[in-house]
């Protein structure tokens, strides 16, 4: 596999992590617990773990994927633009809840995700 091979399913796993952060934001209620118990009132623990987890990802396949492209910084600005805006639709999302942690836990996934491998090369 050449280098824009690699690089090029580094953004097609971007888009489709990025879609399934959309899909599972907007969705009344939790799609999560409906899918793992069968109903979408509950959430099978972890809430803010995931919201790190969910965006450390995303932040970590946008680096892989545009780490090296000019445009870098407005992808980093889009995307933490994009979590505070799915953030701000739970507040008329009906069974959503608009959480300042939550919002905390993206931001800080995001960044962590981002920046992992920056370090890693000012370090070298």
């Amino acid at each position: 596999m050449d280098l824009r091979q690699f690089l090029n399913f580094y953004k097609f796993l971007f888009l489709m992590w990025f879609l399934f952060i959309f899909v599972v934001s907007i969705y009344p209620g939790n799609l999560i617990g409906l899918i793992l118990k069968g109903d979408p009132t509950t959430y099978p623990g972890g809430d803010k773990l995931s919201h790190f987890v969910s965006y450390f990802f995303l932040g970590l396949l946008a680096f892989l994927s545009f780490g090296k492209n000019r445009k870098f910084k407005s992808i980093v600005i889009f995307l933490i633009l994009f979590s505070l805006l799915m953030e701000v639709l739970h507040l008329y999302i009906p069974s959503r809840f608009y959480e300042n942690l939550d919002l905390v836990m993206n931001f800080l996934g995001l960044i962590v995700g981002l920046f992992l491998f920056k370090l890693k090369d000012l370090k070298n």
